[in-house]
């Protein structure tokens, strides 16, 4: 049982992928990569950092755990990981899940925004 999503992570045409495994992170996914993404925008065109800030933002509240997180590679041959699983490609700066969308249309459409209270 959980709510399990592989974030997999794209910097070049080929080669091999870094993929964050969440154990419950599926759920909430599109506003946590957004925070994520949001994040890292400053290293959006540095795939090392970038990836790194985005995997250290949704580890952050259980960073030293045993339990909810794995990193691992894959090689290029197709995304069937077996569950939720979504791109995170440094090389066109797109999310796809079902559709490609850019960093910052995914960000604007994802991430949590402040509402003022009267």
């Amino acid at each position: 049982m959980g709510a399990r999503i592989n974030f997999v992570f794209q910097d070049s045409e080929q080669g091999p992928r870094v993929v964050l495994y969440s154990h419950w992170g599926e759920t909430e996914w599109q506003r946590d990569l957004a925070m994520a993404l949001q994040h890292s925008k400053p290293r959006w065109f540095d795939s090392s950092y970038g990836t790194r800030m985005i995997i250290s933002y949704l580890m952050q509240d259980s960073i030293l755990d045993e339990h909810g997180f794995g990193i691992y590679a894959i090689d290029n041959n197709g995304l069937d990981l077996g569950e939720t699983t979504v791109l995170v490609d440094f090389v066109t700066k797109t999310v796809t899940d079902n559709v490609s969308v850019p960093f910052d249309k995914f960000v604007d459409a994802y991430l949590p925004s402040l509402v003022e209270q009267v």
